[in-house]
C-alpha cells in the first residue's frame, strides 16, 4: 500500500504527502520517498495540501530525502503547506532548510527558470 500520490511533469517529480505522517506512516514514507529520489529527478517537491500533522519521524524523512536529492544534483522543495505543517516547520527551523512554495505552480516555476 502506498501513502503517496506521486506524478512527473517533464523531469519533476510532484508527491502528494499523505494525509498524517506519524512514526508508523514515516516508515512506509521512507521507503517511497527513497525510491522516487534514487531516479534522480531534476526536482522533488512534497506537496503537503492535504497533511494535517506531522511527527518528529517525519520530518527526519523530509530532510534525509532533502539531502539525498541535493546529493544527486537535484532540486529538493516543499509547497502548500497546511497551517499545522507551517508552524511546525517554523518551530523546527526547517523552513531555513528548505526551499518553500506557495504552490506547484510557483515551485516548478523556480526550476524551470
Amino acid at each position: 500500500m502506498t501513502l503517496c500520490e506521486v506524478r512527473t511533469v517533464g523531469e519533476i517529480t510532484i508527491v502528494v504527502m499523505p494525509l498524517q505522517i506519524d512514526h508508523v506512516a514515516a516508515l512506509t514514507l521512507d521507503h517511497e520517498l527513497h525510491e522516487l529520489a534514487a531516479r534522480e529527478p531534476k526536482a522533488l517537491f512534497c506537496n503537503f495540501s492535504q497533511t494535517k500533522y506531522i511527527s518528529s519521524s517525519g520530518l527526519r524523512i523530509i530532510l534525509k530525502t532533502a539531502k539525498t536529492v541535493k546529493a544527486d544534483g537535484g532540486h529538493f522543495g516543499i509547497f502548500s503547506l497546511t497551517p499545522f505543517v507551517d508552524h511546525i516547520f517554523t518551530m523546527s527551523g526547517f523552513s531555513k532548510v528548505f526551499f518553500i512554495y506557495e504552490n506547484e505552480e510557483a515551485a516548478i516555476r523556480a526550476v524551470l527558470h
